[in-house]
């Protein structure tokens, strides 16, 4: 395929993308650069379809690729519950769907390019 030889690059982005959503989802005050009604919805599944392609372009086993991007599921509800237990922040079933949402169309963006690369 003609992202292996990014594959460690991509891991590395990955990897880096997860620590600043961890970041961002547990401070207690967030700034958006775009505010409009709904905006952190959008922000939540941009972050996690983003979560679920890198691992499906940089990982070559199909299994653990495909893992890895569902795993950002359970990152999600986990960074939600964690909301919970931060100062103006909140638990939001929303926001897990939103995240969910994105993990599903970032799984499939990656597949569909993944296999279009082939």
């Amino acid at each position: 395929m003609i992202l292996d030889k990014y594959n460690k690059l991509i891991h590395c982005l990955w990897v880096f993308s997860i620590i600043i959503i961890i970041i961002g989802s547990l401070v207690p005050r967030v700034e958006t650069p775009l505010n409009f009604w709904n905006a952190d919805k959008v922000y939540h599944f941009i972050a996690y379809a983003w979560l679920a392609f890198l691992p499906i372009l940089g990982f070559e086993a199909r299994r653990l690729a495909l893992f890895a991007a569902l795993s950002m599921i359970f990152l999600g509800i986990l960074m939600e519950i964690g909301q919970y237990f931060i100062p103006s922040r909140s638990f939001s079933l929303l926001d897990i769907t939103a995240n969910t949402l994105g993990v599903i169309t970032g799984l499939y963006a990656g597949i569909y390019i993944r296999n279009r690369w082939k």
